[in-house]
């Protein structure tokens, strides 16, 4: 299939959103990355400028590429901290949010990965602040449950699982961009996120 050629548009409307630089090193003369790696997605989302450096170094090495989810990080919040490699335990314990669908399936393991990814974000700078607010977004939901004692299966009890699986569920999925926001936010008081 042949490669379409980005419309000249969509070409001016990225490279006028990081002044003609490259997004990652601010160099000059940017070559245009699609981020999913196809080419014939032209979303501007879906665009990031970088320089032949840049463009050669980490998008084109296999030994050395970066995620395309960590890319698309980077392209909606434009934090050059995300490409370091000292975000990268961050990034692993906060993939599961971008994984979690609805449904009344059990939440151990999501509340368990939650749990994990706050005690790390308690670690870092600031991590007091960070972890109680995005504790507010992602931790499992408290709730009372009625349990019947005739010894057998309890049907209402098993329905107020479902519903309280769910009700997480959909609690992480709504939260997910705050979350995701929060972390980056917690990137500008690391050590390293402004080191060269």
């Amino acid at each position: 299939m042949p490669r379409k050629s980005i419309p000249a548009k969509v070409k001016e409307t990225l490279l006028d959103e990081y002044n003609y630089r490259c997004a990652v090193c601010g160099g000059d003369r940017p070559h245009i990355h699609h981020i999913d790696e196809t080419p014939s997605n032209n979303d501007v989302e879906n665009l990031l400028p970088l320089c032949p450096n840049c463009h050669l170094r980490d998008q084109h090495n296999p030994t050395r590429k970066i995620d395309i989810p960590k890319l698309k990080l980077f392209r909606k919040y434009k934090d050059p901290a995300i490409l370091r490699p000292q975000f990268h335990p961050i990034y692993i314990r906060q993939m599961f949010l971008d994984d979690v669908h609805p449904g009344p399936e059990a939440v151990h393991d999501l509340v368990s990965k939650a749990e994990e990814l706050l005690e790390f974000i308690r670690a870092l700078e600031m991590g007091a602040f960070y972890s109680k607010h995005l504790g507010a977004l992602i931790s499992p939901l408290r709730r009372a449950f009625v349990m019947s004692l005739t010894g057998g299966p309890d049907p209402e009890y098993e329905r107020q699982m479902r519903e309280s699986n769910q009700a997480y569920r959909q609690l992480l999925i709504a939260n997910r961009d705050a979350s995701h926001a929060l972390l980056i936010e917690q990137l500008r008081y690391q050590p390293w996120a402004n080191a060269a």
